[in-house]
């Protein structure tokens, strides 16, 4: 897992690439949730699919907050189609305020 935030005052988001042995690679379910494990609050396939066909490969994105800066903390990983666990987690806390130094924007790659 690699990952780094960045300020954004107009959007909070969690964004980044699906890799298979350093390849961008798609179709990889990206859950997020509040906490580590728990039940994710929304899943993203990776990749180009239906209603996202030009996104890169193993790309995906999730906003978090859409009309500004949005304060809290936020888990990340790969499953499996059945819901499983495969990657480790990512943690990214946000700002509810911009400016240097601030998070809105987390980056998370993740390889495999």
């Amino acid at each position: 897992v690699v990952g780094r935030c960045d300020p954004n005052a107009g959007v909070t988001y969690i964004e980044g690439k699906t890799y298979q042995g350093s390849q961008p690679k798609s179709g990889y379910m990206v859950a997020f949730s509040y906490a580590p494990d728990a039940e994710p609050v929304a899943t993203i396939q990776s990749g180009p699919h239906l209603g996202y066909e030009g996104w890169d490969q193993g790309f995906y994105s999730h906003i978090i907050g859409f009309d500004g800066p949005r304060e809290g903390d936020w888990y990340v990983w790969v499953q499996d189609d059945s819901g499983k666990r495969i990657s480790e987690i990512a943690h990214i806390h946000t700002d509810g305020e911009a400016g240097d130094g601030k998070c809105q924007q987390g980056i998370v790659d993740f390889d495999s």
